[in-house]
């Protein structure tokens, strides 16, 4: 660069240094644009982004560009022309790759390049990119349980929280990682050790591989849940078909609405194994899995117990009503003492006796105080004495 004319190539090895120097924080171009309007320099303002952009592609590897605080991993036309009217919006780093930080680079690469992946010319900094993208990218499709979940080890949530946050691909790689890990940070003025990258790699494997297994996690437990409210006998992985048969006795029978649905979704033989689970915890829970927070997962178990007990009681019913045959009806009458002892009784009404029962109901109901708490008072007391 710069031919004959000494001037361009002191302001092509000022600017250069300026980009190369700035090695931990970022340096604001406008710093640049007064260093070289002054002597010894004198250049004029409408020349200065001319070279700062042939400097700028011919380390296109080495030098990042932010505008306004945010990494720009493709510098095109519009930034350009910013350059010239704002410079102060932007700031240029010098992005380091030797050394020790040569050597957790290498590590890193081997795990998370996708070899199919080809570089875009017009991408900055595409070397380094290429570790950072994919931890970026998975983040993105982990469900939001996951984003959200404390159920993960220290390290796994501090390198969760960076990778929703951090901006700057050299401060997540060479800094915030590291930190996350329990080990120091990584300087360009360090050297290879033959120690720091690994452990850096086998504590960022060994995280990301608990944050992609939390949701699944997750749709475990909510298995062994439904496996044992439901007393299945088999052994878990036969718990779909166990109760796809129970339901399937059921399912018409049932007139409670989320009983009714949770029914029909055990038997719906459309769905994969985890589409099957993650339907039946959302009619549970009333809410998606992916979205769920820790804290629903024992909403999850208290709704579980009860519809478990509902459905129980409904099957009870049923085979009852099998024995007896028809030209009756059953009601399944569940007490709870205030010490936990609970007592069912099966109460069998004959249909052609069923205007009688009415009239006798009505009877009573018009003897008894118009008091609605006195009224159930009673109707306790009578279920006592007459289920004894």
């Amino acid at each position: 660069m710069g031919g004959d004319n000494p001037n361009i190539d002191e302001v092509w090895s000022a600017i250069a240094l300026f980009c190369t120097s700035a090695t931990e924080n970022p340096q604001n171009i406008a710093q640049l644009y007064q260093k070289l309007s002054l002597p010894p320099y004198g250049v004029k303002e409408g020349i200065i982004p001319i070279i700062l952009t042939a400097v700028l592609l011919y380390y296109k590897e080495e030098v990042g560009v932010y505008q306004d605080g945010t990494f720009i991993p493709v510098l095109g036309e519009e930034h350009l022309e910013l350059l010239v009217k704002n410079p102060e919006r932007y700031a240029v780093k010098y992005f380091a790759i030797e050394g020790l930080r040569g050597e957790v680079f290498q590590e890193l690469e081997a795990i998370l390049r996708n070899p199919q992946t080809k570089a875009k010319s017009n991408i900055r900094n595409a070397t380094l990119l290429t570790v950072v993208t994919p931890l970026y990218q998975f983040v993105k499709q982990l469900p939001r349980y996951t984003l959200q979940t404390k159920k993960l080890s220290p390290t796994a949530l501090k390198i969760l929280t960076i990778l929703q946050k951090t901006a700057e691909p050299d401060e997540l790689l060479f800094k915030q990682l590291p930190q996350a890990c329990n080990l120091p940070p990584i300087t360009a003025d360090k050297e290879k050790d033959g120690i720091t990258a690994k452990e850096l790699k086998t504590q960022l494997i060994k995280a990301l591989r608990e944050i992609n297994l939390a949701y699944e996690n997750l749709l475990s437990e909510c298995q062994s849940l439904l496996y044992s409210a439901f007393g299945v006998r088999n052994e878990a992985t036969k718990l779909r078909e166990d109760l796809r048969v129970r339901a399937s006795y059921l399912k018409n029978k049932c007139v409670e609405p989320i009983l009714k649905r949770f029914t029909q979704a055990v038997c719906d033989e459309t769905k994969n194994d985890k589409q099957w689970l993650e339907a039946l915890m959302m009619i549970i829970a009333d809410k998606p899995a992916e979205s769920w927070k820790d804290e629903d997962v024992s909403l999850f178990q208290s709704k579980l117990a009860e519809l478990s007990r509902k459905f129980s009681n409904l099957e009870a019913i049923q085979e009852e009503v099998k024995v007896k045959g028809e030209g009756l009806s059953a009601r399944r009458i569940t007490v709870t003492r205030s010490d936990g002892e609970e007592t069912n009784h099966m109460i069998w009404i004959d249909n052609q006796r069923e205007s009688e029962v009415n009239q006798k109901v009505e009877e009573i109901l018009a003897m008894l105080p118009k008091d609605k708490q006195l009224r159930e008072t009673i109707l306790a007391k009578l279920t006592e004495k007459i289920l004894k």
